[in-house]
Parts: C-alpha cells; sequence; structure tokens
C-alpha cells in the first residue's frame, strides 16, 4: 500500500476500494480484473486507486493474505478430543469457510492454481491440520493422508460452488466424517495385487484432419502456455494452417477448449471402464481405478493441466466434466453397496468422496511431481489401508505391534 489512512473517509474509500476488488477478483478471477474495473465498482475515480496502491498487485496480494488468515483461523485445530471430534471439526470448519467467506474461497482457489507459492502454502495449512488428527509416519503418509482426510472435503466445495443442485448437508458432514474414521470395507478385504498389473497405453490420434491438427496444437499450447497466453493465431501456427481456417472448425477459443475437455473425459472413462471391468470386487476397483487414472495423466500430463484451467476460464465446462464421471461412477458403487461389498453410504455423496481424492492426488502425483510406475504403487498401497478401514487402520497397526511386542 502507499499509504494508510487516518481520516475516516480515507478509511470508508481504502475498505470499499478492498471490497470492491475482493467480489471482482472472486467473480472474474486474477486476470478478468482491471484497475479501472475496481476504481469504477468503488465509485472513485483511477487516480484515487493510485492514492492507496500502486498496482493491481498490490491490492490482490492484500486481499490474498487476509484469505489466508481467515482460511488459518477458520481451520484452527483441536487437540483434547476424539478422532472423530477433530475430523468432524476439520470438515465443519472448512464447509464454514467456505459457505461463510465465498468471494475469499475463490481468491485461494485461483491462487493455488496461479502461484505455487500459494499451493505450498495451502498444503501447508493443511498438513498441520492433519497432523493434529492423525500424524503421519513419514513423507508418504504424509501425502496420502492430505488426500485423504481433505481431498473429499475439499472437491466437494469445488462441486458445491460450480453445481446449483448439490447442497451441504448435516448428511453430507456425517458421511465424510464417517468415512474418514471407519472407510469403505465391509468386512476384511486383502487388496488383490493383479491391481497394479494393469497396462494403460496412450491414447493415439491419428491426425488426418485439419480439425484433429488443430485440436492437437491447442492442447499442446494450453499444456504448456496456459489457456489464457495461447492466442488463436498461434493454435493456427503450429497446426500450419491460416488463421482464418481455426474459425472455419471452431467459433471461439472457449470452443476448442471445451472439445478438448469433452474429449479427454471421454477418452478416460473409456480407458477406466476397460481396465477395471476385470476386477469383480469394488474394493480391488477402486485402487485400479486410481492406478489407471494416474497412469492415463502421466501419458496426458498436457491434458490433464487443461481439465483444471477449465475450471477458471469456463466452470460450465468443468462441471459438465465432473458430472459425466459422477454419474459413471454411481451405479457399480450403488451395486457394490448392496452386495455388500461396500458399508452403507449415499452413493453420490461416496463418488464425490472418492473422485475427490483423485483430484488432489492427480494435482500432487501428476502436475507437481510426475512419479514414475513403481512410486505410485507405493503411494496406493498406503492409501489402501486407509481407504479400507480409514484412520482406525492406524490403530489396528498400533495394536498389531502391541501384540507382536508382548
Amino acid at each position: 500500500m502507499r499509504r494508510t489512512p487516518k481520516r475516516s473517509d480515507g478509511k470508508r474509500t481504502l475498505e470499499n476500494l478492498l471490497k470492491s476488488a475482493l467480489e471482482l477478483f472472486a467473480k472474474h478471477g486474477y486476470y478478468g480484473v482491471s484497475i479501472p474495473m475496481i476504481a469504477r465498482k468503488a465509485n472513485v475515480k483511477t487516480a484515487t486507486f493510485y492514492q492507496y496502491f500502486t498496482d493491481k498487485e498490490a491490492i490482490y496480494k492484500k486481499l490474498l493474505s487476509e484469505a489466508f488468515y481467515l482460511f488459518e483461523n477458520y481451520l484452527q485445530a483441536s487437540y483434547n478430543q476424539s478422532v472423530k471430534h477433530r475430523i468432524s471439526n476439520f470438515v465443519q470448519n472448512y464447509f464454514a469457510f467456505f459457505i461463510e467467506n465465498p468471494h475469499y474461497y475463490r481468491i485461494l482457489h485461483e491462487a493455488v492454481y496461479l502461484r505455487r507459492i500459494a499451493l505450498k502454502k495451502i498444503e501447508k495449512i493443511l498438513d498441520y491440520a492433519v497432523s493434529h488428527i492423525c500424524p503421519a509416519s513419514d513423507f508418504v503418509d504424509q501425502m496420502v493422508l492430505r488426500w485423504f482426510v481433505t481431498g473429499p472435503t475439499r472437491f466437494i466445495a469445488i462441486y458445491n460452488s460450480l453445481s446449483s443442485n448439490y447442497r451441504i448437508e448435516g448428511k453430507v458432514i456425517e458421511e465424510l466424517v464417517d468415512f474418514t474414521l471407519h472407510g469403505i470395507d465391509s468386512n476384511e478385504h486383502k487388496l488383490s495385487e493383479e491391481v497394479f498389473q494393469i497396462d494403460v497405453k496412450p491414447v493415439v490420434v491419428e491426425t488426418t484432419t485439419t480439425r484433429l491438427k488443430l485440436l492437437q496444437a491447442a492442447e499442446k499450447l494450453f499444456g504448456s502456455r496456459g489457456y489464457r497466453n495461447t492466442l488463436v493465431s498461434d493454435i493456427a501456427k503450429v497446426a500450419k494452417v491460416a488463421s482464418g481456417t481455426v474459425y472455419v472448425h471452431f467459433q471461439s477459443k472457449e470452443q476448442i477448449l471445451e472439445e478438448l475437455v469433452t474429449s479427454t473425459n471421454r477418452n478416460f472413462r473409456l480407458t477406466l471402464s476397460t481396465t477395471i471391468r476385470k476386477f469383480q470386487d469394488r474394493r480391488d476397483a477402486e485402487i485400479a481405478g486410481y492406478f489407471t487414472f494416474l497412469k492415463f495423466f502421466n501419458l496426458h500430463p498436457d491434458m490433464y493441466l487443461i481439465v483444471r484451467q477449465a475450471e477458471f476460464f469456463n466452470p460450465e465446462i468443468s462441471m459438465n466434466y465432473y458430472m459425466k464421471i459422477l454419474q459413471s461412477y454411481i451405479p457399480p458403487l450403488e451395486k457394490a453397496i448392496s452386495n455388500g461389498q461396500l458399508r452403507n453410504f449415499t452413493p453420490q455423496n461416496l463418488a464425490l468422496i472418492l473422485m475427490g481424492i483423485g483430484h488432489f492426488m492427480g494435482e500432487d502425483l501428476v502436475v507437481q511431481h510426475r512419479v514414475k510406475d513403481h512410486e505410485i504403487v507405493t503411494y496406493l498401497e498406503r492409501l489402501a489401508s486407509y481407504l479400507y478401514k480409514g484412520l482406525n487402520s492406524k490403530e489396528r497397526e498400533k495394536l498389531s505391534l502391541n501384540e507382536q511386542t508382548k
């Protein structure tokens, strides 16, 4: 900030600028907001803005700092309570932040995508919260626990922000706590070794038409430069066609994004259904599904990045992507619950819980690290114990070790 106002009228102007910027950043994203837009909404001249802030980045950083402060305070850990109460506090406090501070939530959510430093800060806050629920035994355990404990709650908040038909109600919170504590396994299932013998092939598209060449060029550019930084003329240049040719096949850059996300969804679901069809037990199929998901997007990392970008540039595209996965997920879960393989959950809630784990696992293991196959196995073996028996699996391990040392 250039100056901190002392008089009441200056304080009101500053407050109005911050409130206006907060609403605009939440609605349009960082790159969709300009200083004149902020000044206009605050009903002041653009020159007045510069009396308080040097540039757009300065006011954004102040709001981002406030968002982090709020988020960290909402997630204050509970110490002297049972594990169940600590899980419940985390879930309820996260949703309280999301519901009571929608603008700050949106700024944080986008910042994690835009800035690595914001991602690391969010991870640090979440890891601290998780450590007071269930301390990790090593680095792998720390990452797996972050996906398992926080992923479902975080993803349900994302889904709720995209969907006007989904409501975060008491049943959702109840099942999130139950899942985290007890997992999905209805008895004593042992993970099949065949789960990690799946062979996932890259999707090969014959670029025999101009339309496919344009899509392939857009995939490469959106993945490497980002959607925002790619021009239609860039796509045409990489595809080796005239810029006007793009508009023969697509109305806009946004339509290209939509088709890429749609084709990714279709190819992924086809690959997934093909590879997990052999597993009769849904508990094996879940881990096999995660294995397929990670291998598929490790082969197509640009497409995973494009799917993530769609959420910020066209939420409807992103919503359609998640809805198609959700709709294909629910029937097999209903069947597995009815035949006693899985514990009794609302199928839609359980699908979103499992999607949430996968969503943030993909963030870490595809976008951030690009792990190798044997590393994927290490993470998924650890995840399986939590997925099947929840955090109770930790207590079972302790009891087993105690018995062995007697």
